[in-house]
């Protein structure tokens, strides 16, 4: 035997094994094998080309699949016949569709086959309009879909939310006597569900006479999508009833149904029923029910599962990670952080932003920039949603600075980062910075989104920017957000803050749906205008029409007694929230009891409730009650106060301050020495006091320690003359030495800076006679300050608005709207 020969027939036989190449995936040397067969004049068979579509369709390979087609077209078989609907689909399942839409057209008459070929091979790679349109092509031909197309092409509905040609369609499904069908009624209910129409589904649901496990796991997932957690539990016990066993995937829909209800109770009978069932022991399931404990604040639960897990996974550990951040639990997700890395997991871009809002909750700076270091290492540097969690820590252990380096350096900054390096502004009382910035992302040409306007609305509330926030208010109605509950409640929250009552009940009015989130957001709005009347009228028409309230709303009734003085009328509220409703008081409501007790003078009380109340955290609760020792010189109360805050947080420059001034008034001078070196020792300094004042277009802000401002002479002589003008008054040599001190050297001793007072003089040097001044406070407003504010408005026939951290205080003709 000579080589040539010897060659040729070691080519060709192996296309008495075809299948097994094909299977193999050795593509090409069987297309090989067969041209050689070819010509040594071999027959070729329909069924050895069916093979090779085949391996070329498992494969997904392109190159195989041209060489294919190219050997079917020289061999002369007819494609309209034998091979059109394969060829189609073996282009369409690698990523071909042009070469598969051009096929489709050199076909003379394509069979109702071929047509369900491309209209698939279009649903399934995304092109789902073209797809609707070869639907009404092969509807004006003479052939009739079959339940394949149907189903094709609603999913193409599915995939686009269209719920109008959805319904169409199903009208021809039931003209052609096919609704009873089963793949068609379970593609029905889930084109219907993914477009939200429930309704619908259940209708479809109901109507079918045979259901498999699909069926029902199409209409769990959909109410559980749709938050509708309470229906895809019933649903699944329906399941039970009529003896269909669950699978996984309707045990995942139920048990993320009960996250997105934040029901633990129902979670844990759902994951005993799939522990009998004998199911969900594998990582994603369980990672699933991890991510449900602890969205329910379940944390030893979801413990308890990750603990029994022996396959724990990056997603795994990522999940608890997120759980623990997301719940407060720092620490925690750091040690869990230290445990994955000891298990040689590599963190993900899931994994590094939970544990970097770890680190921003725990204000542990060095560890959140040993982790920006060992993310710079990884693949993940330049990853957006990482670098917003750098942005937000930085931000959040203030370092400013450092999270303007992460901003910057990312070459093409997305929406991600831009709203988070303005959130990081926002947040960290820098509003006219955020706003700079929320100008600059509109004149690189990137629109505003949701998030975006949420923190410039922010920004504004921290500055008092009411001219801003009207602008924004514009451009939100203008882009379609005003519609949307969560900027409806900024919007509210921010014409308050910015001293507009009367617009942010105008905006409650427009907004079409108020939920309790709004009801409770207005009520802090006429709790800050000091309007607690409203407070209550407000609460009575939330209660009429139906709406539950929520923890948030009790703050705000139990602040409106504690300034009204209706000290029997909170308890009620107090006590009714368990009794009533159902709400469990948090630490916050036991400080208003407190604060309200205080205010009364039932000193002995609040301290024996403080002593008692069940929690942990009592620093606010101490020293509200050492604010209201001041009032009423209860000298050994406020001591037992002070030891017990100091404990708390020795660095709480606030503490200190108001302790001094008690031994002060007392004339226990060497006391207040003993608290001032406690002070030093501690190392305290106190936050800077900052207010905020808009004269024209220009923002002008003053601190402690100010003294670069160029009308600093035009202020000080402004504010010596207020202080002249008031000599007759009692208060008035007060005035005047309080004026006099802010221009001292060691002015730090002053905690709030009286700041305000040194936008107030910008405010009457800058601004026409008759205007009102419009000032923010980033602090408490001073006793001090506030006792001056009210001459001022008085003297200069001024209304004086100052925006502090707890309310809104309106000074006119020497009253302020608080009552003092």
């Amino acid at each position: 035997m000579d080589m040539g020969k010897a060659e040729s027939e070691s080519i060709a036989k192996p296309i008495g094994c075809l299948a097994r190449l094909c299977q193999e995936g050795r593509l090409l040397e069987a297309v090989q094998a067969v041209e050689v067969s070819e010509r040594e004049g071999l027959r070729i068979s329909r069924n050895d080309l069916f093979c090779l579509l085949q391996g070329c369709i498992r494969q997904k390979d392109l190159a195989a699949a041209r060489e294919v087609n190219s050997l079917i077209a020289r061999r002369g078989f007819d494609i309209n016949k034998f091979f059109g609907s394969h060829l189609i689909r073996m282009f369409a399942s690698c990523g071909s569709l042009s070469e598969a839409d051009i096929l489709f057209r050199k076909l003379s008459n394509p069979s109702v086959y071929t047509w369900h070929a491309i209209i698939a091979a279009h649903t399934k790679l995304g092109q789902n309009e073209r797809a609707f349109q070869l639907y009404n092509n092969l509807l004006d031909s003479k052939l009739k879909p079959n339940e394949y197309i149907h189903v094709a092409v609603l999913k193409a509905c599915a995939n686009l939310t269209d719920i109008i040609q959805g319904n169409l369609i199903y009208s021809y499904i039931v003209e052609d006597g096919l609704e009873t069908d089963l793949y068609i009624g379970n593609t029905m209910m889930d084109t219907y569900s993914k477009c939200g129409h429930l309704q619908d589904a259940q209708k479809v649901f109901t109507k079918m006479s045979n259901r498999d496990v699909v069926s029902w796991n199409t209409l769990i997932t959909g109410y559980a999508t749709h938050v509708h957690g309470l229906e895809a539990i019933q649903l699944l016990q329906q399941m039970h009833q009529e003896g269909m066993r669950p699978d996984d995937v309707a045990y995942s829909s139920v048990v993320k149904a009960c996250s997105s209800m934040s029901d633990a109770r129902k979670g844990e009978l759902i994951h005993h029923s799939i522990i009998e069932s004998g199911g969900g022991g594998d990582s994603h399931f369980c990672n699933i029910l991890i991510h449900m404990y602890m969205e329910c604040g379940s944390v030893e639960d979801a413990n308890k599962v990750f603990e029994r897990l022996l396959d724990r996974d990056v997603v795994t550990w990522s999940t608890m990670i997120s759980g623990y951040a997301h719940l407060g639990h720092g620490a925690k997700a750091l040690e869990a952080f230290e445990r994955m890395q000891g298990e040689n997991l590599k963190p993900n871009n899931v994994t590094y932003p939970s544990v970097l809002n770890a680190c921003a909750s725990l204000l542990v700076l060095d560890e959140g920039k040993l982790i920006h270091f060992h993310i710079m290492q990884s693949d993940y540097d330049q990853d957006f949603y990482i670098g917003s969690a750098l942005i937000d820590m930085y931000a959040k252990c203030g370092a400013l600075q450092d999270a303007l380096g992460v901003f910057d350096r990312f070459p093409a900054p997305n929406e991600i980062t831009w709203n988070s390096m303005i959130a990081a502004y926002a947040q960290t009382e820098h509003g006219e910075e955020a706003l700079e910035l929320f100008q600059r992302l509109q004149v690189l040409g990137f629109k505003p989104d949701r998030v975006t306007y949420l923190s410039a609305l922010k920004a504004c509330c921290s500055m008092a920017a009411l001219d801003w926030g009207k602008l924004l208010h514009d451009q939100i109605i203008r882009r379609g957000f005003v519609t949307e509950l969560s900027v409806g409640n900024a919007l509210i929250d921010m014409y308050s803050k910015c001293g507009s009552l009367a617009d942010a009940c105008t905006v409650f009015g427009d907004m079409p749906n108020q939920g309790i989130i709004t009801w409770s957001t207005l009520l802090a709005a006429y709790a800050q205008h000091n309007d607690y009347l409203s407070v209550f009228e407000c609460f009575e028409k939330m209660q009429k029409i139906g709406v539950r309230p929520n923890s948030v709303t009790f703050v705000s009734l139990l602040s409106a007694c504690s300034q009204k003085g209706f000290t029997d009328k909170g308890y009620e509220y107090f006590f009714s929230m368990k009794a009533s409703y159902g709400l469990k008081p948090t630490t916050e409501h036991y400080n208003c009891l407190i604060d309200l007790l205080g205010r009364g003078g039932r000193m002995h009380e609040a301290e024996h409730l403080l002593a008692t109340m069940p929690f942990q955290d009592k620093f606010m609760g101490w020293k509200s009650l050492l604010s209201h020792c001041k009032v009423y010189n209860q000298v050994k109360r406020a001591r037992r106060c002070f030891n017990r805050l100091v404990v708390i947080d020795p660095k709480d420059a606030s503490v200190y301050a108001l302790m001094l001034d008690i031994y002060a008034n007392a004339n226990m001078w060497n006391e207040v020495r003993e608290i001032q070196e406690m002070r030093n020792r501690a190392g305290v300094r106190g936050k800077l006091g900052k207010a905020s004042i808009q004269v024209g277009n220009v923002f002008h802000s003053f601190t402690v320690g100010w003294r670069n401002h160029p009308k600093q002479d035009v202020i000080y002589k402004k504010l010596k003359t207020v202080g002249l003008q008031m000599e007759d008054k009692v208060s008035s040599r007060k005035l005047f030495n309080l004026v006099s001190s802010i221009f001292e050297e060691h002015k730090d001793d002053l905690l709030c800076g009286h700041c305000e007072l040194l936008a107030i003089g910008l405010g009457l040097t800058s601004t026409k006679e008759g205007t009102t001044l419009r000032i923010s406070k980033n602090l408490r407003v001073c006793m001090d300050c506030h006792a001056a504010t009210k001459f001022i408005s008085e003297v200069e026939k001024r209304e004086i608005m100052i925006m502090d951290t707890f309310r809104v205080h309106l000074f006119r003709n020497g009253e302020c709207s608080c009552n003092d």
